[in-house]
């Protein structure tokens, strides 16, 4: 564990000549454990990590871990061949230590059956290694041991005499590896057995003194003791190919192993795999589905859509020509509209005296006007029906009751004074006028409404080409408004916290606008306190408001009251386009006109300026 976290930190700084030989350290140990499936396994794992990370200058390592790994398992000639190349690939000016590892385990691979070979090799060793005394020891017992292979006696005597005063006179730098071995070789070319056999006993490797003993037993012709030996040994190794096995046993088994969970891994894989395919293809199919029926359903919206454009042009076309034909009756209207509104601003004058002889001309022209405006005022109705408001029987009944009724007053009473030819007494005569001018006021101004409904009330864009001071424009409305018509006149107020110099590009329909709320408030109002007023809004538009003192509108008709037609109570029998010809305008001129429900003493009507 602890040499995997510290393999790991070499990694992660990029020390690979120490990364490579830790690792190599964990080869050798393996190896020397007779670990070797797991020893060939970690080596192949470094060969394909050296090349995955391009650093194949140190592709020496694992050739000596498999000449390590060959040499372990008695095949020296495979060993030979590992060792060779990792001399190639080694640099020997950079890595001497590794050049005198490679050089010294060739060796001792040729020492069985190539001596003088495995002498050369020592003799190639890098000098300055030899000056350690270490290396140097350890190197004299190798050159010791083939040169006792050799039976070169005096070569033996030789370096065993340097080897034997480094033993003696510097024990803290001998390399004691070799010791029993070269011990051994000496006294047997001292033919002194008891002492060869004395250090083969001290050999703490079981297999070594085995065959150190079988080597004096060999030389002495003992060779009862040397079968004996041979026996043992056979029997040692046969134990460690046994534990060699079982151990490759169990390695082979945990790969099967993990070959097996990787199999099921796999298996699961492909069966997710085939899982998201087929979900894959389901979503696509969908999707192709989905594709197809939008594109059928476009076509189809494509078509509808034509079909509405064609309504829409048909529509627009029947638009204009009910605008233009309104238009023309209320060119032919204007006449006797003004002739009303004429005749009812004299007649409301008291000191305008008519002498009798001219009450029938004057009269007859009254019902004249309002025998036109009767004559005209089913056309302007029938043509409803045909443009985008499309009223119903009921609620052209509804105008027929509030348009007829005052229409035949009024022709009835212009009547009652033509037919009396001036014989009528004073007091009758001005009360009869007086109901004339409030009749002829009611259906001047309500068959104006009207028509000006037909032609706004499909709340269609009108230009807005005309500049005003905003106070202005509302002084000269207030000051237009012809409130002495109603049955029960009152002063309007006018209260502003706009500037003077404010100007609006508007049109003037503004004014028929604010004139169709003046007289709702003034119609519908119990107090004195009638209000028309101009204000600055917060985010610098401005607004104009028309408010009265008397019963408040309920929050739920506060939409209701806008709809064409619609009377609130059952006892009116009002026209019903006012409120809804205003809020028409107001949308037709971009404003926005709402009832203000958080007003509690009236009603009070809102129109914000863009």
């Amino acid at each position: 564990m602890l040499k995997s976290l510290f393999l790991n930190h070499l990694e992660q700084n990029q020390a690979w000549d120490k990364y490579y030989r830790v690792w190599m350290s964990r080869v050798n140990y393996d190896v020397n454990h007779k670990h070797f499936h797991r020893a060939f396994t970690q080596i192949l794992r470094l060969t394909d990590d050296i090349r995955k990370r391009h650093q194949e200058q140190y592709l020496y390592i694992p050739n000596m871990c498999l000449g390590l790994f060959y040499s372990s398992r008695n095949q020296p000639e495979m060993a030979e061949t590992y060792f060779r190349r990792a001399l190639k690939g080694v640099d020997a000016n950079k890595e001497p230590v590794s050049v005198f590892n490679c050089y010294l385990s060739l060796a001792l691979s040729l020492s069985f059956k190539h001596p003088a070979e495995a002498m050369a090799c020592l003799d190639s060793l890098p000098k300055q290694m030899l000056e350690n005394p270490m290396y140097d020891s350890g190197v004299l017992g190798y050159r010791c041991i083939i040169a006792s292979q050799q039976g070169d006696r005096q070569a033996f005597d030789r370096y065993f005499a340097r080897y034997d005063s480094i033993r003696q006179h510097n024990p803290a730098g001998f390399n004691p590896a070799n010791l029993q071995q070269v011990m051994v070789c000496h006294y047997l070319l001292r033919n002194d057995y008891k002492q060869a056999l004395a250090w083969c006993d001290s050999a703490a490797v079981p297999q070594l003194a085995n065959q150190l003993r079988l080597e004096v037993f060999q030389t002495t012709g003992n060779w009862q003791q040397a079968f004996r030996e041979i026996q043992l040994k056979d029997s040692m190794e046969q134990a460690d190919e046994r534990e060699v096995l079982e151990e490759h046993l169990m390695d082979v088994t945990h790969d099967i192993d993990l070959l097996q969970a990787e199999q099921e891994k796999a298996e699961l894989r492909r069966k997710q795999l085939m899982s998201a395919g087929l979900m894959a293809a389901t979503i696509i199919a969908l999707l192709i589905a989905v594709l197809i029926y939008r594109y059928f359903k476009n076509l189809k919206l494509k078509e509808q859509f034509q079909e509405l454009q064609e309504a829409r042009r048909r529509a627009e076309a029947g638009q204009a020509i009910r605008r233009a034909f309104v238009t023309t009756i209320f060119e032919k209207l204007k006449s006797p509209i003004s002739s009303l509104l004429n005749y009812a601003r004299i007649f409301n004058d008291p000191e305008f005296k008519l002498k009798p002889e001219e009450r029938s001309k004057r009269y007859r022209d009254i019902v004249a006007a309002a025998k036109n405006i009767e004559s005209l005022m089913d056309p302007v109705l029938d043509s409803y029906s045909r443009g985008d408001l499309g009223i119903t029987d009921e609620e052209k009944r509804v105008c027929q009751d509030a348009l007829r009724s005052p229409l035949q007053t009024l022709i009835g009473t212009a009547e009652v004074i033509i037919d009396a030819d001036g014989q009528l007494p004073h007091d009758e005569y001005m009360q009869l006028r007086s109901a004339i001018c409030r009749d002829a006021y009611d259906v001047a101004t309500s068959t104006r409404k009207l028509i000006l409904f037909s032609l706004y009330g499909d709340a269609y864009p009108i230009p807005m080409n005309y500049e005003i001071g905003l106070n202005e424009m509302a002084r000269t409305t207030l000051n237009s408004y012809d409130q002495h018509f109603k049955t029960q006149p009152k002063n309007i107020e006018f209260v502003t916290d706009v500037a003077d110099d404010v100007k609006i590009t508007t049109n003037m329909l503004l004014q028929e606008l604010i004139n169709c709320l003046l007289d709702n408030v003034v119609k519908y109002a119990t107090g004195d306190t009638l209000q028309l007023s101009c204000h600055t809004l917060t985010d610098g538009s401005y607004a104009i408001a028309v408010s009265n003192e008397g019963p408040t509108i309920p929050a739920s008709d506060a939409e209701h009251i806008f709809v064409p037609f619609v009377r609130l109570s059952p006892n009116e029998h009002t026209l019903g386009v006012g409120l809804p010809l205003a809020r028409c305008l107001a949308t037709s001129m971009g404003y926005t006109l709402t009832l203000d429900t958080t007003y509690t003493q009236g009603a009070r009507f809102v129109v914000r300026l863009k």
